[in-house]
């Protein structure tokens, strides 16, 4: 039974492909009359020589490597780095260190792409800054923000405020991050800035305020999509923890 149920929907899988990426519809005929034949044929002809193009496929031929070689990036792009020392390669080398917290290592590459690149370039400036702010490294970070370029997108100004101010917090100086945070919370997309306020204000004993701002993020999860859940899990579970504290 469970095997009839199975071919069924294999079938109807197949045909819905056919009609949806416009195959030759004689593949209707074969899946519908000849089953199991024709669903393995159709998948051998039609499917698998176009799933290496597939970016889900890709996507996640591309995680299963990663984490079965963590390095993997990094040493594919050191190599690349080594072979052609460019700073679109040294960006690369940054990204794939940033990626796997060695951020000491990322502004090196990130500082090597600066002296490469012909002109001041936002994009490489602002992942110095960030670096550096990952690493510990405060005044380089501003230095770093401050000798960007100026800019009228309001969503790189954000940026650059972002991390003005967990640059601040980092620092010990609540007041300013606060304020900026309040500034900026409701035009930059997600939760962090808000889940910072909350942590500020019970830094500062302030636990109700800090629960109006939770109850606002859990009322929030509710549309938020389910892949921004599942990628930002562990602040989730830190909102419902601490929400049942301050309860």
């Amino acid at each position: 039974m469970h095997f009839f149920l199975i071919s069924i929907a294999l079938q109807v899988l197949c045909i819905v492909h056919v009609f949806r990426t416009g195959r030759n519809t004689a593949w209707i005929m074969a899946i519908a009359f000849l089953p199991m034949v024709g669903i393995l044929a159709y998948f051998i002809v039609e499917i698998l020589p176009g799933l290496p193009r597939d970016r889900r496929v890709r996507e996640a031929r591309t995680k299963i490597a990663d984490k079965m070689d963590p390095e993997r990036r990094i040493r594919e792009a050191r190599d690349a780095a080594e072979f052609s020392d460019t700073a679109g390669n040294r960006i690369e080398l940054g990204d794939a260190l940033m990626a796997r917290g060695r951020y000491a290592e990322a502004l090196d590459q990130f500082r090597a792409a600066e002296r490469l690149s012909p002109h001041a370039d936002r994009t490489i400036g602002m992942r110095t800054a960030e670096a550096a702010y990952e690493a510990g490294r405060s005044a380089e970070a501003l230095a770093a923000i401050d000798a960007l370029p100026e800019t009228i997108s309001r969503t790189e100004i954000d940026r650059r405020a972002l991390l003005r101010a967990k640059v601040a917090e980092a620092d010990g100086r609540t007041a300013d991050a606060l304020a900026i945070y309040r500034e900026i919370v409701d035009r930059v997309p997600g939760d962090e800035i808000r889940c910072r306020i909350a942590g500020i204000l019970i830094a500062k004993g302030d636990k109700a305020g800090a629960r109006t701002v939770l109850k606002e993020v859990e009322q929030r999860m509710k549309r938020t999509p389910p892949v921004t859940l599942k990628a930002e899990a562990e602040m989730y579970d830190w909102v419902k923890r601490t929400l049942a504290e301050l309860r």
